[in-house]
C-alpha cells in the first residue's frame, strides 16, 4: 500500500477497534442491566441507563466516523462504490490487510448479535415486571375502591363503605 492508502487504512482500523471497544462496553452494560432488573434496584437501574445512553451516543458518533473513513479509504484505493462495505473492501484488498478487515467485521457482527440478544432478554424482563406491577396496582385499586351495597328494598346505597380500609374492626 502507498503511504496515503496506509494512513487511510490505519484510520479505518483504529475507528473499527474503537467501535468494538464501545460495543463490548455496551454488552457489559446490558449484562449488568439484566442483574439489576432481576434485583429490581431502581437506583442502580437509573445509573445503568445513564451509562447505556452515553455508550449509545458514543457509538452513534463512531459509526458516522466509520462511514466517512470507509468512503475515504474506498476512494483512496480506487474502489468505486456509492456505499462501500467492509467485506467488499476486504475482498478487494486481499492479503493481510483484507484479512484484518474481515476479522474486525466478524467481531463487530458477533458483538452486535450478542448486544441484540441481551437487549431482547432485558426487554422481556422489563415487560414482565411491568405486567406484575400493573396487576398489583389493579388489585390494590379494586380492594380499596368504594363499593356499593343494597338496602332491604333493593335500592343501591352508596357511600356506606369506608374506602381505603383493608382490615375491618368488626367483632
Amino acid at each position: 500500500m502507498q503511504k496515503s492508502q496506509l494512513k487511510s487504512y490505519d484510520n479505518l482500523i483504529c475507528s473499527l477497534q474503537q467501535i468494538i471497544k464501545v460495543y463490548r462496553g455496551l454488552l457489559d452494560n446490558l449484562r449488568s442491566e439484566k442483574n439489576i432488573l432481576i434485583q429490581a434496584d431502581l437506583n442502580d437501574l437509573n445509573k445503568n441507563n445513564v451509562a447505556k445512553e452515553k455508550l449509545l451516543v458514543h457509538v452513534g458518533r463512531l459509526e458516522k466516523q466509520r462511514v466517512l473513513l470507509t468512503k475515504e479509504f474506498a476512494t483512496v484505493i480506487e474502489f468505486n462504490s456509492e456505499d462501500p462495505r467492509l467485506l467488499d473492501i476486504a475482498n478487494h484488498l486481499g492479503g493481510e490487510s483484507g484479512d484484518k478487515l474481515r476479522n474486525l467485521h466478524s467481531v463487530l457482527v458477533l458483538l452486535l448479535k450478542r448486544v441484540k440478544e441481551h437487549n431482547d432478554q432485558n426487554d422481556v424482563l422489563v415487560r414482565s415486571a411491568l405486567e406484575n406491577v400493573t396487576g398489583a396496582m389493579k388489585s390494590i385499586k379494586e380492594t380499596v375502591s368504594e363499593g356499593s351495597t343494597y338496602k332491604r328494598k333493593g335500592n343501591v346505597l352508596k357511600g356506606t363503605t369506608q374506602s381505603g380500609r383493608l382490615v375491618s374492626k368488626e367483632a
